[in-house]
């Protein structure tokens, strides 16, 4: 039996020996891809980016900025700033920073200039957004895996801005400096803009105007900001904001299309979005959003005490959820679909971003520069969920909204609160203006917040980082002074 096995065992050597070969080559899959598409890879990094961007807002997002309420502790205890790690952000993020360096490796090898533009573009967003959102930041090393860095270093928000290598405003440079040298090339796979090489600059420059405003506390970036606004290249309208429009179906449409009722019916408008809505008179943005409160009769001719805010709550009394306005059908049957899209920036915010900039002599124009970058940013906010010019001119009428110069701290509060407004379902850029500049006022929630009172700065590190990339995680936190705290403040907070 042995001699048996052993003449067997030859027989079949000696058969694979003879069709290795063959095996080989019929092994080798012809339609397999050995590399990505770039393509492919660009129209899906473009959709995971604004996708998810919307997704977070609709679950986090609107609740860290004050624009949204959850009713019941049990939906409500993350955005009481409970502290939380957001791991489901911050994955997504550094899987779409890393498909978009890939692109731009693949742009590299095929000189292919736009698609390097693009992949430049969308790798800053993705690492804009970690480290605004969590400080310092696996960033350098962070997308060198395949070179078997498993566990990355984290870098200065510093170094993520401004790097000359990789950092998020050079590369948005080098981007746009791609972009003008070759003004009719083809963006294969945008999904964005159509291969609008206009309008894509414009968004690679309204992002670098946004960063720059960040870090404007700390870098001298009046230079850069001046050359930006020569060169012309920028948003001129709301038809170039950074918005894709998303599907009404799943799985990429607005998550509000497909919630289930009971988790649509506990989102409230938050009290703070409320009172600045009545402040300014703003009836034309407060009907487009929300939807009269369960007290109003059918038919009630318009009143702000038909809407309602809640402020931060455990749990919502029953007079408090009668009295306050859920969102309307918009976000429910998609009635008006310029409220459902994805934004990452807006013509409005780069109008604000540049209104900012002249009222602190960034840019030159002075105050009367300032007032007409601020009027064109209301009304292209009104535009931007499709309300008319002659609604964002009444509006503009209004004596709280008319910008007040007669000293700098009072046009920037109005300036910075209606940029604050147009970010309403815009990811965090509420909360993350509200940590820059302090406006609008945020409640802090008294005993409903869970965060000892207080407005937290940053998320935690998620506890992946802990098991993973321990060491470097345990550097990086000793750096905070030995204990991680959601109240460590960004490189450019005050």
């Amino acid at each position: 039996m042995k001699k048996y096995i052993y003449i067997l065992g030859i027989g079949i050597t000696t058969l694979l020996g003879a069709c290795s070969k063959e095996l080989t080559n019929a092994n080798k899959n012809p339609n397999a891809l050995e590399q990505a598409d770039p393509t492919t890879l660009l129209s899906n990094t473009i959709v995971t980016e604004f996708y998810n961007n919307s997704n977070i807002v609709w679950t986090l997002g609107n609740g860290y900025s004050q624009y949204m309420t959850f009713s019941q502790s049990y939906y409500d205890q993350p955005t009481r700033y409970s502290p939380v790690t957001n791991e489901p952000y911050w994955i997504p993020l550094f899987e779409a920073a890393r498909d978009a360096n890939t692109l731009y490796a693949l742009a590299q090898q095929r000189n292919n200039p736009m698609l390097q533009a693009a992949a430049l573009t969308l790798r800053s967003y993705a690492f804009a957004q970690l480290t605004e959102l969590w400080g310092d930041i696996p960033f350098l090393q962070a997308l060198k895996g395949n070179t078997g860095v498993y566990t990355p270093a984290y870098d200065s928000q510093q170094t993520v801005y401004t790097d000359p290598g990789q950092g998020i405003i050079p590369s948005l440079r080098r981007a746009d400096s791609l972009l003008k040298a070759n003004p009719a090339g083809l963006i294969e796979g945008d999904m964005l803009y159509a291969s609008n090489v206009s309008n894509w600059r414009a968004f690679i420059n309204a992002l670098r105007l946004r960063y720059l405003l960040r870090v404007s506390s700390k870098v001298d970036v009046s230079a850069e900001m001046q050359s930006i606004i020569a060169d012309g290249a920028i948003m001129q309208s709301a038809a170039q904001s950074a918005a894709l429009a998303l599907p009404l179906v799943t799985p990429y449409n607005f998550v509000s299309l497909t919630e289930r009722s009971g988790d649509f019916a506990v989102k409230y408008m938050n009290s703070t979005l409320y009172s600045q809505f009545v402040a300014t008179g703003d009836s034309s943005r407060i009907g487009a959003y929300f939807a009269v409160n369960s007290q109003t009769t059918a038919g009630a001719p318009f009143s702000f005490n038909n809407y309602g805010g809640m402020p931060l709550v455990v749990d919502a009394t029953t007079d408090q959820t009668n009295q306050s306005s859920n969102f309307n059908a918009s976000f429910t049957k998609g009635t008006n679909p310029a409220l459902i899209k994805a934004r990452v920036i807006t013509y409005a915010e780069q109008q604000f971003i540049l209104a900012e900039a002249a009222i602190k002599g960034y840019i030159t124009g002075g105050t009367g520069t300032a007032t007409t970058y601020y009027n064109s940013g209301v009304t292209g906010a009104y535009a931007e969920i499709g309300l008319s010019a002659s609604n964002a001119s009444n509006y503009l009428a209004h004596t709280a909204v008319a910008l007040d110069n007669s000293a700098q701290a009072n046009a920037l509060k109005q300036i910075i609160t209606q940029k604050w407004l147009v970010n309403i379902n815009n990811g965090f850029e509420g909360w993350i203006e509200y940590r820059r500049t302090g406006y609008p006022v945020f409640q802090t929630g008294g005993a409903a917040n869970m965060n000892n009172g207080v407005i937290p700065t940053r998320f935690l590190y998620p506890t992946s980082e802990q098991t993973i990339n321990n060491t470097h995680y345990t550097t990086e936190i000793g750096a905070m002074g030995g204990k991680e705290t959601t109240t460590y403040k960004a490189w450019w907070e005050k």
